[in-house]
């Protein structure tokens, strides 16, 4: 039996997670961090920790849906403590990702970072990238629900380095259309937040005569489901910590 820890389990993503461990017979929902608000009519019969000092034994594995102002201290404290983690909080540093990879090589800890665990998301991704090598001229569009915290998000953020990494860029930077706009490894990404959208994004490719546009629509977040699965039996046979859903995909 799989014993694990789940911090952010009554946010929007937590309790979805709750009825996917659920649905596992060799999975078992042991314990909750709960940084804020307790639900009172809650049933489970995990052990609810409010602060990591509480946390007195070992869980096979933890998975974090909080904040980017908890994530951080959240996962320094699993991977100090020896246990597989998952982040599917976005909002962290690339000198805090930086960071966790190095303490997790020293704790001989293994886990995930997915900034987003949309297969689709990573299928777009992964295509941007292999069109960047031929149509350099990019910029990204993003939206998101009201509550999403950060702007652009890490999705948009980790596309743009893949972009880059191709050799792609935007050429002409546009301020006629609406949204907030950020130059990030020298691509433009318009970021939106909208009522009635769970995530969204596109890349948008021109040529003089031609453009090429792959987007990506999550329509609820039962669409990310296949990704914690996914997480949840590979998160601990992976070296160190890797980031990206793609790297446990067979995406090459």
């Amino acid at each position: 039996m799989k014993s694990i820890l789940l911090a952010g389990a009554f946010g929007k993503m937590g309790r979805e997670i709750q009825k996917l461990i659920a649905e596992h017979e060799g999975w078992s929902l042991d314990a909750i961090l709960v940084h804020e608000h307790f639900p009172e009519n809650y049933s489970g019969r995990a052990k609810i920790f409010r602060q990591l000092s509480e946390i007195n034994q070992h869980y096979d594995l933890w998975i974090d849906v909080t904040k980017p102002d908890s994530v951080f201290e959240n996962a320094v404290w699993a991977i100090e403590h020896n246990t597989s983690l998952i982040i599917g909080t976005s909002g962290l540093k690339n000198d805090q990702i930086t960071k966790l990879k190095s303490l997790a090589d020293k704790n001989s800890v293994s886990g995930i970072i997915a900034p987003n665990f949309s297969i689709s998301a990573v299928l777009m991704m992964y295509f941007s990238g292999i069109a960047a090598r031929f149509m350099p001229n990019v910029s990204i569009e993003e939206i998101h629900h009201p509550d999403k915290l950060d702007a652009p998000s890490g999705t948009a953020r980790i596309t743009a380095g893949i972009l880059a990494d191709n050799g792609a860029s935007t050429k002409t930077v546009s301020t006629s259309a609406d949204g907030d706009k950020n130059i990030i490894e020298k691509v433009l990404i318009t970021s939106k937040r909208k009522k009635d959208y769970v995530a969204y994004q596109s890349v948008d490719f021109v040529n003089e005569y031609e453009t090429l546009s792959i987007s990506q629509n999550s329509l609820d977040r039962k669409s990310f489901m296949p990704g914690v699965e996914l997480a949840i039996k590979k998160a601990n046979q992976q070296q160190g910590l890797v980031v990206g859903l793609d790297k446990i995909m067979g995406l090459k």
